[in-house]
């Protein structure tokens, strides 16, 4: 099973093939043709998400973001137990299945943490202000330390009710195979190495604009940044595999700390 998942993430990767040029007469046409490169800037097919007015479309904790340049923006001083809390805005549109999400993120502060959480699952309310929006799902993690930048997790812990977080990590440059804890080690398994660390870390701009891409089919997760595939998750745990949720982006990590989001698309499959 898990080679038929890698398999199709092969074909995932391939993207659109390129048109086959005019074979000479009488020549033989090529075996293959080259694919074509994959264009961040192309929105033909995909769904706009944010007008860059306004914060019509999205739900979540509204006194914790605001729209500035065009971008979503959240910021906090660090300052108290507000000023540490993890923020979040997740997209109105519904849950989602399989899709492909991409945006453009920003963050300042050495301590600020960022990222898109995804198939997300709401915990419901309680007593505590804002607990309507806490949450739990999978995790494309983005921080200005690029001590987590390109990871895929489980998140999160921090309103300690819901399901406990596995403890599978695909940190940057790897993909993970994700199974039942009692037939494979709690972490996952190292499917391969995708590229070095310190070669993807070249491709972080810190402090300044990132091209985030997600794409979600079936078991199967792949984060890109800045055109690099920064890690992969195959979840064939049959207990724990979320199959849909919502999307929300966030802020957490401490002090002082901001984040931009800009161009925000999404692309969903039946």
């Amino acid at each position: 099973m898990a080679m038929m998942r890698v398999l199709f993430v092969a074909s995932l990767l391939a993207g659109a093939a390129a048109a086959q040029p005019a074979a000479p007469s009488g020549a033989r046409p090529p075996r293959y043709v080259e694919p074509a490169p994959y264009d961040f800037a192309t929105h033909e097919g995909w769904q706009m998400m944010f007008n860059g007015q306004s914060l019509r479309g999205w739900v979540g904790q509204m006194d914790a973001w605001r729209v500035e340049n065009g971008a979503i923006v959240s910021s906090s001083d660090g300052q108290g137990a507000a000023g540490n809390a993890p923020v979040y805005l997740f997209w109105a549109g519904g849950e989602l299945k399989d899709f492909e999400f991409k945006t453009e993120i920003k963050l300042e502060g050495a301590g600020a943490n960022s990222g898109v959480q995804f198939r997300a699952q709401l915990l419901g309310t309680t007593d505590k202000p804002g607990s309507e929006w806490e949450s739990f799902g999978y995790q494309a993690d983005f921080d200005f330390a690029n001590t987590q930048t390109g990871a895929l997790i489980e998140c999160c812990a921090g309103p300690r009710r819901g399901p406990r977080p596995r403890q599978f990590r695909a940190g940057m440059g790897l993909a993970l195979h994700v199974a039942n804890s009692d037939a494979s080690p709690a972490g996952g398994m190292i499917l391969g190495t995708i590229a070095a660390r310190n070669e993807l870390e070249r491709s972080i701009k810190v402090g300044d604009w990132n091209q985030l891409h997600i794409i979600a089919r079936g078991h199967t997760m792949l984060y890109f940044l800045n055109g690099r595939l920064m890690s992969l998750v195959t979840d064939d745990d049959p207990q724990r595999f979320m199959a849909s949720g919502r999307l929300a982006i966030q802020l957490e990590g401490s002090g002082a700390r901001k984040v931009s989001y800009r161009g925000l698309w999404l692309r969903t499959w039946p």
